[in-house]
């Protein structure tokens, strides 16, 4: 019996290292794909910056469809510099003789979701008129929905030169669309696997503990988020929780939330970040969070390069004695709801990720039958609706408030209605988190 059991434990111990190593190809296959990701946007970037026409980019979704985007060919073309127009309405272009019938085709066919190709008397900087022909072609996000138009210009104010000259025009401002067009399947292609990778490091399943329940919610506001969150077993009576949120959007956000998230999840059978084995224990002993805190702040240091740092909330929680001991980098403190007063968020100091040198505070939380516990996103409270208010603090307690008597994960799903109701819309300009834990009552 002795000896199939060793025999058993054996080939156990041969799987799990076996396991390990397919867990640890994968980490490294994911990580070339983002960064294969991130080339692939920065030629893209290039390619239009290289480009002898002017390159607009215009954001759909707000009413004067803003400029987002211009290259160096726009640049020469206008004389206008990139920061002058940025976040402005394409309208300044337009002069004393542009014919109001043909920009209110252009505007028809950006309202009707269609391409668009027209010719229009433009003004430079200096008041000088040139004739612009605007090819629009229109970008879908990867629900299908048009967020924004790609327009490029060409001065043909020379084509009476030959019409040979114009012909090779076309054909050139064709193949430029054609090209876009491909970088743009390739580039949403790439982002949707990218965001799959995402997807894949959330919460698959949620640790089981005894008198306890956990729920959350992601919704990034683009196909990369910055956000990621995750809850783990530590040891056998305890629990990591954690969210975290990457400065800016997209490729470097991303890969940046997949690292850290890779080094606080504990891997199978060993120590980690976030635990260390003890020789005098059958388990394993919890680091302290302030001490994770740290050794990310040494892992992480501010790079004047990129600009990146991230803000952290990462806490344990001990089912033994109820306790939530928690460290805050620069994130918004949990609020806290027990049954019969209202939901509170106590104080936590803390400079983010990569920006402090000091060593970081712990905060000890105690906890009973029927208390709630809620770490969310600084997308929450920051919110804003179409009169530039923020959904703030007030609310987001009123909204825990109000839905206390839910199930955990009904109380999650009727904060985001509120969110969406006061932002009149289901799109949010930031990630969106949120990890709820509560001690059930007995």
């Amino acid at each position: 019996m002795a000896e199939e059991t060793s025999s058993h434990s054996a080939e156990r111990a041969v799987q799990l290292k076996a396991q390990l190593a397919n867990c640890t190809e994968e980490s490294a296959g994911y990580k070339r794909e983002l960064l294969q990701l991130q080339y692939d946007l920065e030629l893209s970037e290039r390619a239009m910056e290289a480009s002898n026409e002017g390159i607009v980019i215009l954001d759909v979704r707000p009413p004067d469809n803003p400029i987002v985007y211009v290259n160096a060919g726009f640049e020469r073309q206008t004389g206008y510099r990139r920061d002058e127009v940025l976040q402005k309405s394409a309208r300044f272009i337009h002069g004393p003789q542009t014919d109001p019938a043909t920009l209110a085709t252009i505007r028809e066919a950006i309202a009707m979701g269609q391409p668009c190709t027209a010719e229009v008397l433009s003004y430079r900087k200096d008041g000088t008129p040139f004739w612009n022909r605007i090819s629009l072609n229109p970008i879908e996000n990867p629900d299908g929905d048009i967020t924004h138009y790609v327009s490029i210009q060409s001065d043909v104010s020379a084509r009476v030169q030959s019409d040979s000259d114009v012909q090779t025009a076309l054909e050139l401002l064709e193949k430029t669309n054609v090209h876009l067009t491909r970088i743009n399947r390739r580039m949403r292609k790439n982002l949707e696997s990218a965001a799959r990778v995402q997807q894949a490091l959330l919460p698959e399943r949620m640790p089981r503990l005894e008198g306890v329940e956990f729920a959350w919610k992601f919704k990034p506001c683009d196909e990369l988020a910055g956000d990621i969150l995750n809850v783990f077993r530590i040891n056998r009576k305890t629990v990591g929780l954690y969210l975290l949120d990457v400065t800016g959007h997209g490729t470097a956000a991303a890969l940046l939330a997949v690292s850290v998230s890779r080094m606080l999840s504990p891997k199978a059978l060993s120590s980690s970040f976030v635990r260390e084995e003890d020789p005098d224990a059958a388990d394993y002993k919890v680091v302290p969070p302030a001490r994770v805190a740290q050794q990310l702040n040494e892992h992480f240091p501010w790079d004047s390069e990129t600009g990146q740092f991230f803000t952290l909330i990462y806490g344990v929680f001990d089912a033994e004695d109820r306790t939530f001991r928690y460290v805050s980098a620069g994130h918004p403190g949990p609020a806290i709801f027990t049954a019969g007063t209202d939901p509170v968020i106590p104080k936590s100091g803390g400079l983010p990720i990569g920006l402090s040198t000091d060593t970081y505070e712990e905060h000890c939380i105690q906890l009973k039958p029927g208390d709630r516990l809620h770490l969310y996103s600084d997308g929450v409270t920051e919110a804003m609706n179409k009169k530039r208010e923020l959904f703030g603090v007030p609310r987001l307690l009123d909204s825990l408030r109000c839905n206390c008597g839910c199930s955990l994960a009904e109380c999650q799903n009727k904060l985001m209605a509120d969110l969406e109701r006061f932002r009149g819309s289901s799109r949010f300009n930031d990630d969106i988190s949120l990890l709820s834990l509560e001690v059930l009552a007995t």
